[in-house]
């Protein structure tokens, strides 16, 4: 009897410690709270990582500055990375450029395709009908 006391009490210890462990909450799961604001400082070191080509570290960076979830930090940095704006309730005092003068910019840049896939992304039109709507601007 003594024999089985003596395995049975380290068993019930490691059990115990093994439930413990398992029923932590984990560091990276715990909430982050309300997201802050994205700031002009935020979205310049991620144009620079986008320029760079890092988007996964710009995600990043804009998830830990932010507070932003994963999607919504991936949506921000595709939209930089297309030349789109960022809405204008993430950057306080920020104005919306229309899309033709995104456009420009883009073609000004011989950013041809990019300004295309805005077009497309923006609008819902074709390739066909944003590939004409591109050649038109002036």
């Amino acid at each position: 009897m003594d024999e089985t006391l003596f395995w049975l009490i380290p068993l019930v210890v490691v059990i115990g410690l093994l439930a413990g462990a398992l029923l932590r909450p984990s560091r990276s799961r715990a909430p982050r709270g309300l997201p802050g604001p994205v700031t002009e400082g935020t979205l310049e070191r991620a144009r620079a990582l986008i320029a760079q080509d890092k988007p996964i570290l710009a995600i990043k960076g804009v998830r830990e500055e932010t507070g932003l979830g994963l999607a919504e930090a991936k949506q921000l940095v595709d939209a930089l990375r297309q030349g789109r704006p960022v809405p204008t309730t993430a950057v306080p005092g920020a104005q919306t450029v229309p899309l033709a003068d995104r456009v420009r910019d883009l073609r000004a840049q011989d950013r041809m395709i990019d300004a295309i896939a805005l077009v497309v992304a923006e609008t819902g039109m074709t390739e066909a009908e944003a590939t004409r709507f591109v050649d038109t601007l002036d």
